[in-house]
């Protein structure tokens, strides 16, 4: 029986059921570009590729691997639903940040949606494809092509085993953060902070991701060296600063397409650049206090008081430095 054609179709790295919860009181959603341009659209409109996840080698060998999405996508309206059921102290930066940590409930198969969340956004991500492209084309001019810029459909390849290995190495380890904001509202954009490489091969520790899941509400996921394993999710309420801080780094990560709701951006250099930025070995001394008092908080204290282990993703970001300066001497 011969295989029926790929049709063309738009793949959105921004989901619709994401996307809606970013529509402003006239419902629409408004993206921004680089040279400050903005446009508003309905939610769906944006942050879609076409045939971004076919993959067309021609013949009966084409195939897809946009249904994969499919449960995430259906799952994420529920997902913020249950994220702005949980609550956290008010964002008073005067109280140690511990203080302004909270520790939450989470089911099995809750953690199990988390994990498919964003283990989608991050494998369908612009940045994750561009990632690839440049890691395809650095090997194929090693290689000696004449053309060595990477066919679409070894992208599509390389990118659609990712979903699965990310969600095998979320879905047994690590520490979950959902943040919450009343007053600055978070961006989203085609890039935003984490370091998972575009590979299935990497297990190495120290994962983290920063991802805005509506103008309210981000969530983290952490894999430090060594963590406690209560509880698994953790919730805090930023002040301006800190979310003002975070749309920056995302910034960084994005290229072409910030969206926001009500609040326009305030465009970084970083951004208005161009290029998938990041921070060197995605390191940022507050970034990584942030994380290492998210992921190492504990109620171990006097009377199940509030406290912390060690600082393991600053610890990494130190020994980093030192290997770093022992190179430069060497050299």
């Amino acid at each position: 029986m011969k295989a029926k054609p790929l049709k063309t179709e738009l793949h959105h790295w921004w989901p619709r059921t994401l996307a809606e919860h970013w529509r402003d009181e006239f419902g629409s959603v408004t993206m921004i570009r680089r040279n400050g341009e903005t446009r508003r659209a309905p939610a769906g409109a944006f942050g879609a590729v076409t045939n971004a996840h076919h993959i067309k080698m021609g013949g009966p060998w084409d195939s897809s691997f946009e249904p994969v999405f499919n449960m995430a996508d259906y799952e994420l309206s529920g997902v913020v639903r249950w994220l702005l059921t949980l609550e956290a102290p008010s964002a008073d930066r005067s109280r140690p940040r511990l203080a302004r940590i909270s520790p939450q409930m989470m089911t099995p198969d809750q953690q199990q949606q988390l994990v498919r969340t964003v283990a989608s956004l991050i494998t369908r991500s612009p940045r994750t494809r561009d990632e690839i492209r440049r890691t395809t084309q650095y090997y194929r001019e090693r290689f000696g092509l004449a053309d060595p810029r990477p066919e679409d459909h070894l992208i599509a390849f390389n990118q659609s085993r990712l979903y699965d290995a990310y969600c095998r190495r979320m879905g047994t380890a690590g520490r979950w953060a959902v943040l919450f904001s009343d007053s600055t509202e978070f961006v989203f954009g085609d890039g935003f902070v984490h370091n998972f490489i575009a590979s299935v091969d990497d297990t190495l520790s120290g994962k983290k991701c920063v991802l805005p899941l509506t103008p309210t509400v981000a969530i983290v996921y952490m894999l430090p060296m060594s963590y406690p394993s209560e509880p698994k999710l953790v919730s805090i309420k930023l002040d301006d600063d800190e979310v003002q801080f975070l749309n920056d780094a995302l910034q960084a990560y994005a290229n072409d397409f910030l969206f926001f709701r009500s609040q326009e951006p305030r465009l970084s250099s970083a951004f208005t650049q161009g290029g998938h930025r990041q921070f060197e070995y995605h390191s940022h001394p507050w970034l990584e206090e942030f994380l290492d008092d998210l992921s190492q908080y504990n109620l171990w204290g006097p009377g199940g008081t509030p406290g912390r282990s060690e600082g393991y993703f600053l610890k990494s970001l130190e020994e980093g430095a030192r290997f770093d300066a022992l190179l430069g001497d060497s050299t």
